[in-house]
């Protein structure tokens, strides 16, 4: 097991402290000794347009990426300590758009707060470790306005999602229609999406009835269209059911909860009318990217346990797989700390639950789209925690990560550790900051 150190001045917001960015295994340590950054979410603070959540991923992600090397697309960032505050909540910060055709300006860029002169798409803020569930793939309970029926997991994939999504207005012939998503960059409720990024799972039954039901949530093929992981000729229709009652469901329905029944006609939006409205997705598939870096980062507040860290890899760990699955193998995420280029790790080996015919799509983000609501934290929700290995002890060794102009320190020690183990057994090159 490796421990990558770095000693240098990091500028955290206002605060300037004197701190070590480490890599343990594959996850990114930075220290926030000062409390800084946890601060940052303690209250609703807006100043200069960016949310409390998002100044504090540009803070994280500024300490990391002044010492490591800026190729990453997205940075995950979760808090070591419990911050009671309204916006201790997940939320995607965008950073800059790198595609046309999904009602995003292509030429935005302000990577400069994260500091990334050329790489990061956005930092996804994940709130504090201590409320997650210690399953990945368990429910994550109430995210600040009631309960989604979303996975911790699926939370996590619906943040990334915010990159390109949901923005999918269409044109049958009459004009912009605006019905297949709500006015926060998700889909509306009435929508078959079965989509991470909100919608429902909607069948028919006839005679304008259909039954709404919870169901495993994924990037439909709309979705991945505005990902760039498909041509347009992969997508399915998605069923809109025309109309509004009071019995619609105010979120996402769990797996688990008992079915609504909802009145309506039928409406099938294909991705011809979406093109129309929209324009074409470039750079189109194939020419897309398709594999994406993407940093997990854990702010500190004081000595990492390896108890967190563990949290904080399995979920690593599980979105690495998880992102296979709901890119139906179309797209991948690559989670190392440290290494050139995109590595697509294996494929899932688990069954992936049945899409009722329906693909993963993806729309359009603004610069800063939270899971719109106040709150898409959670806390645990009794589910069991995935199994895990035997314990074992691992001897954390030092290679220095290096900044121009910085001195560099490096430490040993020992930590308690279950899955990390056999992570790092080698070791890697150090990587000089972009």
């Amino acid at each position: 097991m490796t421990t990558r150190v770095v000693m240098g001045l990091l500028v955290l917001g206002a605060a300037v402290a004197r701190g070590q960015v480490t890599t343990v295994g594959e996850v990114i340590v930075v220290p926030d000794s000062s409390g800084s950054i946890h601060q940052r979410v303690t209250t609703f603070g807006f100043p200069g347009l960016t949310p409390a959540q998002g100044l504090a991923c540009q803070d994280a992600s500024r300490a990391a990426l002044g010492v490591l090397a800026d190729q990453y697309d997205f940075l995950v960032v979760f808090l070591s300590d419990a911050v009671n505050g309204p916006s201790n909540v997940p939320l995607f910060q965008q950073a800059r758009v790198t595609a046309q055709g999904i009602a995003q300006n292509p030429l935005f860029n302000d990577g400069a707060p994260f500091g990334s002169r050329a790489t990061l798409k956005g930092c996804i803020f994940m709130g504090s470790a201590l409320r997650l569930p210690a399953d990945p793939d368990a429910l994550a309970g109430d995210l600040g306005s009631g309960r989604l029926g979303l996975t911790a997991m699926e939370v996590l994939g619906h943040e990334v999602g915010h990159s390109w999504l949901v923005a999918a207005d269409y044109d049958e012939g009459s004009g912009k229609q605006e019905d297949l998503r709500s006015g926060d960059r998700h889909y509306a409720i009435r929508v078959d999406s079965r989509s991470v990024m909100f919608g429902s799972c909607i069948d028919p039954l006839g005679g304008g009835v259909f039954r709404v039901t919870g169901c495993p949530r994924k990037y439909n093929s709309m979705d991945q269209y505005f990902m760039g992981l498909v041509p347009p000729s992969a997508v399915q229709p998605l069923l809109l059911v025309w109309g509004q009652g009071s019995s619609d469901p105010v979120a996402p329905l769990a797996p688990t909860a008992a079915p609504v029944t909802i009145m309506g006609s039928e409406r099938r939006v294909g991705i011809d009318a979406v093109v129309r409205q929209m324009g074409a997705r470039s750079p189109a598939y194939p020419a897309a990217q398709r594999c994406f870096r993407t940093g997990f980062v854990y702010v500190t507040r004081g000595p990492a346990t390896s108890e967190a860290l563990l949290k904080v890899d399995g979920y690593r760990r599980r979105f690495e797989t998880w992102f296979s699955w709901a890119t139906d193998g179309h797209g991948a995420v690559d989670t190392r700390a440290l290494g050139a280029g995109c590595r697509e790790p294996a494929a899932d080996a688990g069954v992936a639950p049945t899409d009722a015919g329906v693909a993963p799509t993806d729309a359009g983000l603004t610069r800063d789209d939270d899971a719109g609501v106040p709150g898409e934290l959670g806390v645990p929700d009794g589910g069991a925690a995935t199994p895990r290995e035997d314990p074992g002890s691992m001897l954390i060794g030092t290679t220095p990560l290096r900044q121009t102009g910085c001195g560099c320190s490096s430490f040993e020690g020992a930590v308690s550790g279950l899955t990390l183990l056999a992570m790092l057994a080698r070791r890697r090159p150090s990587r000089r900051s972009a």
